[in-house]
């Protein structure tokens, strides 16, 4: 016959191993992601000094494949101001314009690798001259 002592041993048992189960099933799946966020943030550092150069400057959309990730990366201008001196001890009271323009863009990248696919984006200052 079995006695309460039992029952209750093998209830406590049983929950010991069901809480190990889940407990090593959980930390699986967290060493999977934390393996692809890492392969991730080291794809979008890459690809952000890749494109870094020459995305607002000489082309607006660049895309490619960069670390097993198929990228796509767009440069939208936001705001573009020009530089304004104020030139009051040249007796001018309004100020001038001066030949440099600011330029605000924001950068969109997206990264596909298989089921994946994120979207990150960062604002970039360039500046030119404008004659």
């Amino acid at each position: 016959m079995i006695t309460i002592e039992v029952l209750v041993s093998l209830l406590i048992l049983f929950m010991v191993v069901a809480t190990s189960v889940t407990t090593i099933k959980h930390l699986n799946l967290v060493q999977t992601q934390q393996v692809r966020y890492e392969d991730v943030y080291r794809a979008i550092i890459n690809i952000k000094d890749y494109i870094d150069a020459d995305i607002c400057q000489k082309k607006r959309v660049m895309s490619g494949t960069l670390n097993d990730f198929e990228y796509k990366a767009e440069c939208r201008q936001e705001i573009e101001k020009r530089k304004y001196v104020k030139a009051m001890d040249l007796g001018d009271p309004e100020g001038n314009i001066d030949n440099v323009v600011a330029i605000l863009s924001k950068v969109v990248i997206t990264l596909k690798k298989n089921n994946f696919k994120k979207e990150y984006s960062y604002q970039k200052l360039t500046t030119k001259k404008v004659f």
